[in-house]
């Protein structure tokens, strides 16, 4: 008997975990789509202290939803996955993305897709370029974590719970991915290809990102994990492209999913082994 009260105790438990994660992610892009399609298409994007204003709330909506959820279910900031990382998994989160991002580039700068920038295009002396690429980061992995605390801190588990350790961070990426479509339809990257950028970039990146995160923080998931990778693709990679300028704006959208596409197929590889090893022990 005891087993299949179990049984139903663990059918139970993961139907509350896909209400919750379901429930999560509609409210968010519901609420983000609407703030973010209205905020783009009233004020004039690209002016800077619009877009600071827009991004800067938009950032945080995952946020703020999953404290109010985890307040309402009685939840810590420990169930949000607010404590100290690995040492090892946190320098491997700073490095990866600095890695790929300087890789991507270096071959399109080869392919003469992208040339690096004189010093007058700039419009930064060293001195400066030097100390926002230094005091950047740790205020990027500040703002990050008002995505992280809903997609990592909240939402992970719950899909991983629902769909299976493998799936359910295929699912999260998606989700994650499609989240962006209202600023990514401003052409933020990609300024002549924005549907590009809405349906292939933004969702191969959130799929790559959220494989490497969970196998970085496969034992004990820490939410800065989480920020230290994302920040690291969002400020570096950000500084690798603001020193250089494309020749090619397809060519290098293209080479930039390609290479996201590769990151999915050697961490998806690298996860799947992990889950299942983990299944079998």
């Amino acid at each position: 008997m005891n087993s299949i009260y179990n049984t139903n105790d663990s059918i139970t438990s993961v139907t509350n975990q896909h209400q919750k994660s379901k429930k999560y992610i509609l409210l968010v892009l519901g609420i983000s789509w609407i703030f973010g399609f209205s905020t783009t298409t009233l004020l004039d994007f690209s002016d800077p202290i619009a877009y600071t204003i827009i991004t800067f709330i938009y950032a945080f909506i995952p946020a703020i939803i999953a404290i109010i959820f985890n307040k309402n279910e009685r939840g810590s900031w420990k169930d949000l996955k607010f404590f100290k990382p690995d040492l090892k998994s946190s320098l491997y989160s700073f490095i990866i993305p600095i890695i790929y991002f300087a890789v991507v580039i270096s071959i399109q700068m080869l392919l003469d897709i992208r040339i690096a920038k004189k010093l007058d295009q700039i419009n930064q002396t060293p001195l400066t370029l030097s100390l926002l690429l230094i005091l950047g980061y740790p205020i990027t992995v500040f703002l990050i974590l008002g995505e992280e605390i809903g997609w990592r801190g909240y939402l992970q588990e719950k899909l991983m719970n629902s769909f299976g350790a493998f799936a359910g961070i295929f699912v999260l990426g998606l989700v994650w991915g499609i989240w962006h479509m209202p600023i990514a339809l401003q052409g933020y990257n990609f300024p002549n290809h924005p549907y590009i950028e809405a349906f292939i970039t933004y969702p191969l990146v959130g799929m790559a990102l959220s494989l490497i995160i969970a196998y970085l923080g496969f034992n004990r998931y820490s939410i800065f994990i989480g920020a230290l990778v994302h920040a690291s693709n969002n400020h570096f990679g950000g500084t690798f492209l603001t020193l250089t300028e494309t020749n090619n704006e397809f060519a290098h959208a293209m080479i930039f999913n390609g290479f996201y596409v590769i990151i999915i197929l050697i961490f998806g590889y690298l996860w799947r082994r992990k889950t299942f090893k983990n299944i079998k022990s």
